[in-house]
């Protein structure tokens, strides 16, 4: 696993391009995760919500539109990616996912999209969002995985790590997209992952794996 250091070193270096990339090779499906994300939040009002790992700030931009008049914090361990913020709405922090510099039980809601395979101890993450979280808080979480068919693992293998690497560090000018695609092949299983957040303190309340077993979003409240 890569050193937080490194990882921000790799979005520092594509900031500027890495929506654009990303909406490439996601074929635009990527908005449709994140809506997604919003749609199955069904507690309301929510006053204090937490977006980690929100890089430009595609997420929380969305959850400033569902829940207006709450609080949206955005933190991410890349200040060039959270300067791409500029709603005033949304206060932005430049912090690790794994310490976080905020009270316990300050959020309401915590969401994070592709942060979890990023970070070096994602129990410390997942225990970081359990302490923020007031009590029946909602966790969402959002991240890609290899997919568990074998045909659909290979043919998802082709595509993410070799065409998306080659693409992205040519776009990019950068290695970038060759750690993110190596990322994917070393994380868990979508099951896996939910394992580890039942075993940080949450109970599973809707999980969905989609596009052929790559995607996995899930919803977890607070014990």
């Amino acid at each position: 696993m890569a050193s937080e250091e490194y990882v921000r070193d790799v979005f520092g270096s594509i900031h500027s391009k890495y929506d654009l990339i990303d909406s490439i090779i996601s074929f635009g499906m990527d908005e449709s995760w994140r809506k997604m994300m919003i749609r199955i939040i069904d507690r309301d009002p929510v006053n204090d919500i937490l977006d980690c790992g929100a890089g430009t700030g595609k997420l929380s931009r969305k959850l400033i539109e569902r829940f207006p008049r709450a609080k949206v914090t955005a933190l991410d361990i890349s200040g060039d990616m959270l300067s791409f913020i500029h709603d005033r709405r949304i206060s932005t922090v430049t912090a690790s996912a794994m310490d976080m510099p905020f009270e316990d039980e300050s959020f309401d809601l915590i969401t994070s999209a592709f942060l979890t395979r990023n970070v070096p101890d994602r129990m410390a993450y997942f225990s970081e969002v359990r302490r923020l979280l007031r009590p029946g808080g909602i966790f969402i979480n959002l991240d890609i995985h290899l997919p568990e068919n074998p045909v659909f693992r290979k043919l998802f293998s082709i595509y993410f790590l070799k065409f998306v690497p080659a693409f992205g560090d040519l776009i990019s000018r950068s290695s970038s997209y060759t750690y993110l695609s190596g990322s994917v092949r070393n994380f868990v299983s979508p099951h896996e992952l939910s394992a580890d957040i039942i075993a940080a303190g949450f109970s599973l309340v809707y999980i969905r794996i989609m596009a052929i077993g790559s995607i996995s979003i899930g919803k977890y409240l607070k014990k």
